[in-house]
């Protein structure tokens, strides 16, 4: 696979750009800045870096004085009126990505005391047993973590942290904020429910280097359906394909190649007459559905197909 495979599946994700540089999940409008900049890595592995520039100054000019983003936009209006502590942090790793493909450190500098904002904002969510609440609202900090939203927040770290390094400023946090004991902890049930049926709290952890082999082979029973990619959720028999491409890179990070390009082989069957992918597909029901494709499932199979293909032509300018 090369980048032409690609191409429609890139111009479609501009396509859904506003022109003051949100990328919506799709033509009506909603847009978070989690999935913004996940679209905003796959635009980086494009160089498309027109359409990146607008996209990073989207969620700049959003950020409040606290350096956080709210949770969820629509038409450009913020629609959700609470932050989560993922949001506006995962900024660091497209920001970083770009680094990775076009070595400028003038952009990192430029952008740098933005950034360094966001990373206390960031780090205001951080309990006293080191744990990160998941959401701020008006009513203060919720009082429990998401094992996903708190990976994220890890890997968000560690973008800072490289990107410090690179340009010579000072980084404090050195240690990493998750380990895999803290992963256990109940404390990561939304509302005393437990969220292990849903994939995302069992690969992302491997995201961050968490895990071992009993933790992939308890991955791939509980969500891989063969031929068909990974469940989002344990009980509904529904492959979604931002799942999919991500547990490709979590795996393919795991060492586990040969079942992560037969994950992504399954998945890119979905790609429409169009060269789009649709957001998922439902195999009791033989349908895709919703009935729609998302910008950022399109960003997480153009990163899977990074990191399984490189590309960019180099091999490490893809982190998540």
């Amino acid at each position: 696979m090369n980048k032409k495979d690609l191409q429609s599946a890139k111009d479609w994700i501009i396509s859904n750009q506003s022109s003051n540089g949100a990328i919506y999940w799709d033509e009506k409008g909603k847009c978070d800045a989690w999935d913004h900049c996940e679209c905003l890595i796959a635009l980086a592995i494009f160089e498309e870096w027109t359409a990146f520039d607008r996209g990073i100054d989207w969620v700049l000019n959003n950020i409040n004085s606290e350096g956080l983003i709210y949770s969820e936009f629509n038409l450009n209006e913020p629609s959700k009126a609470f932050f989560e502590a993922h949001h506006a942090a995962y900024i660091f790793l497209p920001i970083l990505q770009r680094y990775l493909i076009d070595g400028k450190k003038e952009y990192l500098k430029k952008r740098f005391k933005e950034l360094r904002t966001i990373y206390k904002g960031m780090k205001s969510f951080q309990d006293d047993d080191g744990y990160f609440c998941w959401a701020k609202s008006s009513q203060g900090y919720a009082d429990n973590s998401l094992i996903t939203a708190s990976c994220s927040v890890e890997l968000s770290r560690r973008a800072y942290k490289y990107i410090s390094e690179i340009i010579g400023e000072n980084f404090a946090d050195n240690e990493d904020f998750l380990n895999k004991e803290m992963l256990a902890s109940k404390k990561f049930n939304r509302d005393g429910i437990d969220r292990s049926r849903f994939s995302m709290d069992s690969y992302y952890p491997l995201l961050c280097g968490y895990g071992d082999q009993k933790d992939i082979t308890v991955l791939l029973q509980n969500f891989y359906i063969e031929g068909l990619g990974i469940k989002c959720v344990i009980e509904e028999p529904w492959v979604t394909l931002a799942e999919s491409s991500e547990c490709v890179i979590a795996l393919l990070k795991s060492g586990e190649k040969e079942i992560a390009h037969k994950i992504f082989n399954d998945i890119v069957k979905l790609k429409n007459k169009n060269g789009v992918f649709p957001t998922g597909y439902q195999y009791k029901l033989d349908l895709l559905w919703p009935d729609e494709s998302s910008t950022w499932t399109n960003a997480a199979v153009i990163m899977a197909a990074d990191c399984l293909f490189d590309l960019t032509g180099k091999e490490k300018a893809i982190l998540i």
